[in-house]
């Protein structure tokens, strides 16, 4: 799937933050309430998204075939800047139905104020029998309901090769954080390139960076203190997640392990910085990044058009062998409204029944009971089954559940600092947990 925090600034993060407590704390006013629907139903339900135009069309095609065989219509609004708009619908009084949050963290904000419905008990336990462990967690808020579950999600614990240069290489996939770096040693011993890294997304540059840290945070400090980590109630240089950052650092650092020097990773382009592994010699022999980069505008289109023989995806290694955290990003459905046909398109996104047409067009199902025969290609399937369906635990990109002044603000701009040279690593650290939030304020 196409990444959209691409489009995001950390300047556009940090006012939407504002909005938080000032706007809508002065619009509150009574929710929706719990429990069963109300009314017949509406006729026409709106829902609003910010989906991508791989994910969209097969949406609106599951969501069509679902509204047409039980007589509802829909009505699809694209939000272009999915945190302001729906912020602003909503402070107006005039919020859609169904909403697809890509930011668990903005959901359970507005969830806080009253102005979501969450899921009742039976809905949540249907799901929860078939859902990736820790997918409901994800739409959790505070008050212990479940206000959203995913349309979709894209898989991040990854790391690409070029497959034939791999295999030739003599080299084989690592099954745990310590031989990662052991592989890392031995093509840099065998005067090889190991590491492609690539940091820069414009206005947002840094990004991509925090994608490694969550997930070396869940394997290192596991996922309930990766769940404190993003509240804020473990900071960045505790004991128990200052090795994850430690552990990157070794390799962002390590002498030539990362094609073109530390320096470059902020000045490489986060899409397109890993198609030096395909050039002849490789120019690197790994990258980390998430699904959406085989899609147009990521990988070369000779190798997309070749995708299962040109690529060899691996799973993102674990601390210990066995144990398999998988990070995530996604959608999930959330109802502003507790009219009958509103929650019936909620709870239909939210299935195992929805995401065919999804997963033609190369989104993955939540759902470990899906058709990965769906999926256009081997690569997708191989990830789907070896990678997202095997997890034993998932967790939500921790950059959109922490505040956003942190997670579209510090932890891009900080790294950046780092990785250019212009600070220490204590600093960087020291410098996120700073700034968050103060509890109370």
């Amino acid at each position: 799937m196409l990444n959209r925090k691409a489009g995001l600034t950390a300047l556009i993060g940090i006012a939407v933050a504002g909005l938080a407590s000032g706007c809508l704390s002065s619009n509150s006013g009574s929710g929706p309430s719990a429990g069963t629907a109300s009314g017949p139903g509406k006729s026409t339900i709106e829902v609003m998204y910010g989906l991508g135009p791989d994910t969209e069309p097969g949406f609106k095609l599951d969501v069509e075939k679902w509204a047409k065989d039980n007589g509802i219509t829909v009505k699809f609004t694209k939000a272009a800047s999915w945190d302001t708009e729906i912020r602003t619908r909503v402070q107006g009084g005039n919020a859609p139905d169904v909403g697809l949050f890509p930011q668990p963290g903005l959901m359970c904000d507005l969830a806080k104020q009253k102005k979501l419905v969450p899921f009742d008990a039976a809905t949540v336990t249907t799901n929860k029998e078939t859902l990736v462990p820790g997918i409901v967690e994800a739409g959790t808020c505070a008050d212990g309901q479940v206000y959203g579950l995913p349309n979709e999600v894209s898989v991040k614990s990854v790391l690409w090769t070029d497959a034939p240069a791999f295999k030739a290489a003599g080299y084989t996939a690592p099954k745990t954080l310590d031989e990662l770096l052991a592989l890392t040693e031995k093509i840099k011993a065998d005067g090889k390139t190991p590491w492609c890294i690539a940091a820069e997304s414009g206005a947002a540059t840094g990004w991509p960076i925090t994608d490694w840290l969550e997930d070396l945070v869940l394997r290192f400090a596991g996922p309930e203190n990766y769940d404190k980590w993003v509240k804020g109630e473990l900071k960045n240089n505790s004991p128990e997640i200052k090795p994850a950052w430690e552990y990157f650092q070794k390799i962002a650092f390590g002498e030539g392990y990362v094609r073109g020097g530390t320096k470059s990773i902020v000045a490489t382009n986060f899409q397109t910085g890993g198609n030096a592994m395909f050039t002849q010699p490789p120019g690197c022999f790994l990258f980390k990044q998430a699904t959406f980069v085989a899609n147009k505008g990521g990988f070369p289109d000779a190798v997309i058009a070749k995708l299962d023989t040109e690529t060899g995806p691996l799973a993102f290694p674990a601390k210990t062998e066995g144990d398999n955290p998988v990070l995530i990003g996604g959608d999930i459905a959330a109802a502003f409204n507790n009219d009958a046909n509103t929650l019936k398109l909620r709870n239909f996104i939210a299935s195992k029944e929805n995401g065919v047409e999804q997963a033609k067009n190369g989104a993955f199902s939540a759902h470990k009971t899906s058709d990965v025969s769906l999926l256009p290609n081997k690569t997708l399937q191989t990830i789907a089954t070896e990678v997202l369906y095997k997890a034993t635990a998932a967790r939500f990109d921790g950059s959109d559940l922490m505040p956003a002044k942190v997670g579209a603000g510090t932890f891009w701009t900080e790294p950046v600092k780092w990785l250019s040279g212009q600070q220490d690593l204590d600093t960087t650290l020291n410098n996120i947990d700073d700034s968050f939030p103060k509890t109370g304020s």
